[in-house]
């Protein structure tokens, strides 16, 4: 897929409910531009009146690493007026911190609207926010099946525990830990054990379409693959073989690397026209996996799915799994890390052509 170009307000308006992955609804949304290109999308609640600058300065900090050529400003209100206040501190701290912006844009009740127009061009009332499909970057994310949901707290729901197969789970590790299987604790695992998590691993995120369905995994064997994870380094070979470029798969030892590379297939996600396909199915076959696994276990498999969707630029899910780990483990050290990484809109693939939703603070 070719980045997605921007032309006037009304690209930026369709396109930021994909970039998200869902519709904001009384939040300022920024959006840095490379030339006509998106390049990093930011998104926070209206605050209340008292934490206007510290939410402007929270959102300046992350554009600095973009590198941006200047930014779009967007407040989306269902009361008149409730947005500026954020929007004109943001201005302010762009202003400051040596970013151009480009325009600023409120949405109401399914109209747009410029406040900074003053040379009546722009209606009173406003424009309708356009249908997407009249875009063509983003009619394209529509043919390929991509679908934002209406609101944030719908998003939370792709990685929210199960209540009927999260318990089932649950039991499946209470067996096991009580049968005294390995590894019911220790960082590592043996040469054997590795070799037959990473073969699970490989099946729980096959992305083929002829693969078997994710749901049809056992409770056994999702709570096998709950329990590798506590081999912190096949956790991280994971990460570094699903993420190429973010971890030398050799700083984890010749043996390890060499089972990653043998055992697990190519990321189809990586490289190659199919790339996005493979990217929205890898995702949703792990954020089954998660909403398979009780929080008190869901930390590990939620730090290896936010990984990757940061990876692929997908920083709803990214923020959503990692808020769901840290509520469970707040001690989780590398869920601590990537959440670090997310706030201040630290790129985790440095090659990654501009175009997806990358940060999204709360």
């Amino acid at each position: 897929m070719e980045p997605i170009r921007l032309t006037s307000p009304s690209d930026v308006l369709a396109l930021l409910p994909y970039q998200l992955g869902y519709h904001p609804h009384d939040a300022v949304v920024v959006v840095t531009v490379h030339g006509r290109t998106v390049g990093l999308v930011e998104r926070i609640d209206i605050p209340p009146p008292q934490h206007m600058v510290e939410a402007a300065d929270a959102m300046v900090g992350p554009l600095l690493s973009d590198l941006p050529d200047a930014a779009v400003l967007v407040g989306y209100e269902s009361t008149p007026g409730a947005s500026l206040p954020l929007l004109d501190q943001l201005r302010s701290g762009c202003r400051l911190a040596g970013i151009e912006v480009l325009d600023r844009v409120v949405v109401r009740d399914g109209r747009w609207y410029s406040p900074d127009c003053r040379d009546g061009c722009c209606p009173g009332d406003g424009r309708p926010v356009e249908e997407p499909a009249a875009h063509p970057g983003v009619a394209e994310l529509v043919a390929m099946g991509v679908s934002p949901l209406p609101s944030r707290a719908a998003l939370a729901g792709v990685v929210t525990a199960d209540p009927v197969i999260a318990p089932v789970v649950a039991r499946a590790l209470s067996r096991r830990r009580a049968a005294g299987l390995r590894p019911a604790t220790g960082p590592h695992g043996s040469v054997d054990d590795r070799r037959a998590w990473l073969v699970q691993w490989g099946e729980a995120v096959d992305v083929a379409e002829e693969a078997p369905e994710v749901q049809d995994t056992s409770p056994a064997t999702v709570a096998e693959l709950v329990l590798s994870l506590q081999d912190v380094e096949l956790r991280d070979g994971l990460i570094a073989r699903w993420c190429p470029d973010t971890l030398p798969l050799e700083a984890l030892g010749a043996p390890l690397a060499h089972q990653l590379r043998t055992l697990l297939p190519d990321p189809a996600w990586a490289v190659g026209e199919e790339a996005p396909a493979a990217g929205r199915r890898v995702l949703a076959r792990l954020q089954w996996l998660a909403r398979a696994v009780p929080d008190e276990d869901a930390a590990p498999v939620l730090t290896v799915l936010a990984s990757l969707a940061w990876w692929l630029g997908d920083g709803a899910v990214a923020r959503e799994a990692l808020d769901r780990a840290l509520d469970a483990r707040p001690d989780y050290r590398l869920a601590r890390l990537l959440e670090r990484m997310v706030d201040l809109g630290v790129r985790s693939r440095s090659d990654r052509p501009p175009g997806r939703g990358l940060a999204t603070p709360a």
